[in-house]
Parts: structure tokens; sequence; C-alpha cells
């Protein structure tokens, strides 16, 4: 009787004996070009501190945007995902104020400029955080040995630019590489250059932003739009840039298959340690469609956010404070071959390693007379709708839409997406 007594009292005990901890695993949603292996040595060490494993689910760049609104919409998001993210965007694409959490009263914030902190940012709430490449936001990466083998200058007008185009496609090499399935890529080659369109007809942007003008009334617009549609024409992409994937671009640059890529320029350091042959090779100049010669700065970019329905709130604030802390924004440049310059705030002291090849770029563009801002980051509404505009080009390319088709479609998304956010503007 006293052992079935204490058998009884030992089960008893062993009924309110706390459980083991719970392991935490954190899902973080990300478009395969957004993130680096810095970022996975980083989630890797943040594990090691504090046994809150990070689950990576990457996704490619055309789905990324897709497969995120429709887990929101139904009530699944990951813990943390990422978009690329604007003014306009933390409200019409993920609706902050209902999936995100608020990291306002986070100390880390005062880490990322005033620029970044509005971008995901919506009504004085910080609901985001990104630190993404400083400099010269896409430009076009060249071989400058080519290009002197040829006689060629770097090209400051559209004019220069065909002639130069002309002289590689007559070498046997493909002048630009181009890789429209991916979706976003092409898309650059208008968008980029927003800030010429500012400097030929001053005021446009907070026309555009009070639904007092359309893309349609924007000086140079269709004209950077008619180029591109040229540019294939003339075969200046080549044959196969309806099959190029995205991946294959540096190795096209390095064996010369192709001649230039709009691509981010801390991207030549990529080139020169993936291709050590073609140390020095690369260089880089703006993007001349309508002859722009205006600065391409990016204030945005990609930046990551938390879920608001997750039950590891606790958990997401403790990974976002341990990516802000200073010796890790530094590990992420210093481990990320093509991010020469991190955009963070100046007071971090981070120590950035601008290339030689990008000082000489900073030194060639004049002072800007427009806003300085690419088109997707002034204009509201554009980003929204980057993978659409990016599928109208294809259609044109294949001759299924004209210049003028493109704009209007670019328009009517404008207004459809502006009257679904309740944009005064538009009512």
């Amino acid at each position: 009787m006293k052992k079935l007594l204490l058998l009884a009292v030992s089960l008893v005990s062993l009924a309110v004996l706390p459980s083991f901890a719970e392991k935490v695993k954190l899902t973080q949603m990300v478009s395969q070009d957004w993130t680096t292996e810095a970022d996975e040595d980083l989630a890797k060490a943040f594990t090691k501190e504090t046994g809150v494993e990070i689950e990576w689910q990457v996704n490619p760049s055309a789905q990324h945007h897709d497969l995120l609104k429709t887990k929101l919409n139904a009530g699944e998001g990951p813990d943390i995902f990422w978009i690329q993210s604007n003014k306009w965007t933390v409200k019409t694409d993920i609706d902050a104020p209902k999936n995100c959490i608020d990291f306002s009263k986070e100390t880390w914030v005062k880490t990322m400029p005033p620029a970044k902190i509005e971008s995901v940012s919506y009504n004085g709430k910080v609901y985001g955080q990104g630190y993404f490449v400083k400099g010269v936001s896409f430009p076009i990466i060249y071989n400058k040995t080519l290009f002197k083998e040829l006689g060629l200058s770097v090209p400051r007008t559209y004019v220069e630019f065909k002639k130069a185009c002309e002289a590689i496609k007559a070498k046997g090499v493909v002048p630009v590489y181009e890789c429209v399935p991916a979706g976003w890529h092409h898309v650059l080659w208008v968008m980029q250059i927003g800030d010429r369109f500012s400097e030929l007809q001053p005021g446009i942007v907070d026309k555009l932003n009070a639904n007092k003008a359309k893309l349609s009334d924007v000086m140079g617009f269709k004209t950077a739009i008619v180029q591109l549609q040229e540019m294939v024409k003339k075969g200046y992409f080549g044959t196969d840039y309806m099959d190029n994937s995205y991946d294959n671009w540096a190795s096209n640059l390095a064996t010369r298959k192709a001649a230039m890529f709009v691509q981010k320029s801390g991207e030549i350091n990529t080139l020169s340690k993936d291709y050590p042959a073609c140390k020095d090779e690369f260089g880089a100049f703006l993007i001349p469609l309508v002859d722009a010669q205006t600065a391409q700065a990016d204030p945005n970019g990609p930046a990551r956010f938390g879920y608001s329905k997750s039950k590891y709130q606790k958990e997401i604030k403790q990974y976002f404070a341990f990516l802000a802390r200073k010796e890790n924004i530094q590990y992420k440049l210093d481990h990320t071959p093509s991010m020469t310059a991190i955009d963070v705030a100046d007071s971090v002291g981070i120590e950035q390693h601008y290339l030689p090849a990008e000082k000489e770029l900073f030194a060639s563009i004049p002072k800007s007379k427009g806003t300085g801002i690419i088109w997707q980051d002034s204009v509201s509404y554009v980003n929204d709708q980057w993978m659409d505009v990016g599928k109208d080009l294809a259609s044109m390319f294949m001759g299924q839409m004209t210049p003028d088709q493109v704009i209007s479609a670019i328009d009517e998304r404008r207004a459809k997406i502006a009257k679904a956010a309740g944009d005064p503007a538009w009512e």
C-alpha cells in the first residue's frame, strides 16, 4: 500500500514539473536576389547566441511578391518577410498597420538613415529594418578593356550608346546581357533614369503624386520606352534575352559573350573575385536612355518586417536588434563581395569600401537638377506594379503591345492601386 502511495505521489510530482522549453524557429521569407551568405552567417550566429533558429524560405524573384501577398491575405504570414520597400508599399503591399510589428520604440531604428526610416514607416510608425547598398543605383557595368580595343569612350547620350553597341555587335559580342525571365531586371532601364524626367519637367513628381498628371504626360518617359524597344529590335540584347537567366550575367561578361549589364556597381568586385583574370577590367556608367546623366539614387531597397500575428514577437525583436549591432552591420558589408558600401546612419561608424571604378563613376555625375531619386522611389504606386510593368515590356518586345499601351497600362494600375489604398488624391 505504501509503495502504491509513493508511486502515486511520484506521478503527481512528475505531472507538475515544468516542461522542456519550446525550441523556437523563426521563418524568414525573402526573394532570392536579396539575401546573401553573410545574412545566413549572421542568422547562424544569432542561433548560437540565443538558441533561436532561423528557417529561410527563399522564393524565385518573379514569384516572391505574389506568394507573400497570398500568405498575408490568408492570415498565414511568415515570422519575418522582406519586400522592396518605399513609403507607399508599406501600406499598399503589406498593410503594415495590420500585418507588421511596430518597431518605433526600438533603439536600433536610429541606425538607419532618415530616408530609409521613411521607406519602412507608415503614419509615423516604423515597421521595418533595412541595410542596403549605398551609391549609384544600378548603373551599367561595362568591359573597359573591350571598349578600349574598339576605340570607344563611355557613352553619355543615347546616340553614343547606340554607336558603342553597333561596334560591339560587329565584333561578334552581345552588346548587353538582359534576362527578361527574371521579371524585374529589364524594368530598370526605364525606372532608374527617373531623375532625368524630373530634370526635363521640374515639378512633375509632385503633379503625379497629387494625381494632377499621368505618366503619359511625362516628358521623356515614352522616349525611354521607345528607345528600349529599339535596342531589342537592333539586337543589342542578342537573341536569347527571353531565355537568359539572371544568375548567368557574370559568366557572360567574364567570358566576353556580352559587354555590358545593368547591375549594382559593387558587383564589379564580385567579377574580380569570381573571375581573377578579369580583375580591373570593368567599370560603370549611367544608363544613357533619353541622354540621362543625372543621379540614380535609391534610398529604399529591400527591407525586412516582422509579422504581427507571429507568436514569437519577442524573438523577432531580438533578431532585429542583433542584426543592427555595429559589428554585425560591418560583417554584412565585409562579407558581401557585391556590397562595397552600406546605407546606414553616419553615427554607426561603418568602414565603407568603395571601389576605384565607383569613385570614378561618382566623379562623372554632374549635380542633379531634378530630385536625384529613381522613379520607383519618388513616384507613388510605381514600385507596387513592378513585375506587371515587366510583363508589359516583355509583351512589347514580342510585338504584342505598343509603347503607348504600356504607358496606359501603368497609368491604369496606378489609379487602381491608389483608390484601393484610399489615397484622397484619387477620390
